[in-house]
């Protein structure tokens, strides 16, 4: 069983060079730890090599100061330093394994199927939560309030000596999600559900490695909104190693190719609609700016 919401006094110290979130510093206490009709929130971390990261990871779920934490992490056999920072906060883990699995999609699937939580998601192991961020998410899908699923923005902290860039999280509607030639804005740190959607939609497609969150979120758009929270709920680190390190080319080829399948049948107007605006998406309007650009260069080498 896992100790719940640990203080920072409560769990291992950090090195003595790192400094700032989750490292010397917690979250709000929450004030209400004895109410037990504060939802459960199931953090389900997949975890495979990530021991430069997953520290920060873990301590930023542990450091949130909520009482009603269920952390679940599932490591992929990692041959790295990660299994022994797992140990090291075990105490306060409510279930962890370190075995070879199927890749992303399966190890969050283990992790779901274990989760008994009201309120469920997925950080990864390189990732890690703002503070006080699910004191905001249990507000936010508490029972009653007639909302289901939220998206937040998010933090990229690059390493590469750029500064960190805050990226708004926003939901329009089902009809913008599916247009993927313009660019979408929800980021999947900083979205939660609650089990009512998953009883719904199912697992994750684990035949999907480089979408799975994209087609989660289009699924769950079917039956379900998504209410935007104005607040910075977690952070990225982009680093060389990151399953989208060639700039999201392969993620958007991916979406490109099955985009057709979330249309709908193509007896539907909006299947057209959506066919017709791809074209526009991916072939006119590129043509358009590359025609502006050469009667730019046109105009400036008659100048």
């Amino acid at each position: 069983m896992a100790i719940a919401c640990p203080r920072l006094t409560d769990i291992p110290p950090c090195g003595p060079d790192l400094r700032g979130w989750p490292w010397d510093q917690e979250s709000t206490r929450f004030l209400s730890d004895n109410d037990n009709r504060l939802p459960l929130i199931s953090v389900i971390t997949p975890s495979f090599n990530q021991g430069r990261f997953i520290e920060q990871t873990i301590r930023s779920v542990l450091l949130q100061g909520y009482p009603h934490v269920e952390y679940i992490i599932i490591d992929g056999g990692s041959s790295d330093e990660s299994v022994d920072v797992i140990r090291k906060y075990e105490k306060y883990l409510t279930y962890w394994v370190s075995e070879t699995d199927r890749g992303q999609s399966h190890a969050i699937n283990k992790g779901l199927r274990k989760a008994s939580g009201k309120i469920l998601c997925w950080l990864n192991s390189d990732d890690y939560f703002a503070p006080n961020a699910l004191a905001t998410i249990a507000e936010k899908l508490a029972d009653g309030s007639g909302t289901y699923a939220i998206v937040g923005h998010m933090v990229r902290v690059h390493h590469d000596g750029r500064p960190p860039l805050t990226v708004r999280g926003e939901y329009e509607n089902r009809r913008r999600l599916l247009q993927i030639w313009k660019p979408y804005e929800m980021h999947q740190s900083s979205i939660f559900w609650r089990r009512e959607v998953m009883e719904k939609v199912g697992l994750l497609d684990e035949n999907q490695h480089l979408i799975m969150d994209f087609d989660y979120w289009a699924r769950i758009s079917k039956h379900f909104t998504f209410k935007n929270v104005d607040q910075v709920l977690s952070y990225v680190n982009y680093h060389s190693h990151i399953k989208n390190a060639d700039n999201f080319a392969n993620y958007h080829q991916e979406l490109k190719k099955q985009a057709p399948k979330y249309w709908g049948s193509p007896f539907r107007a909006e299947y057209w609609y959506l066919r017709v605006s791809m074209l526009y998406g991916f072939v006119c309007d590129p043509l358009v700016v590359k025609l502006g650009h050469l009667m730019s260069r046109f105009r400036s080498a008659r100048s």
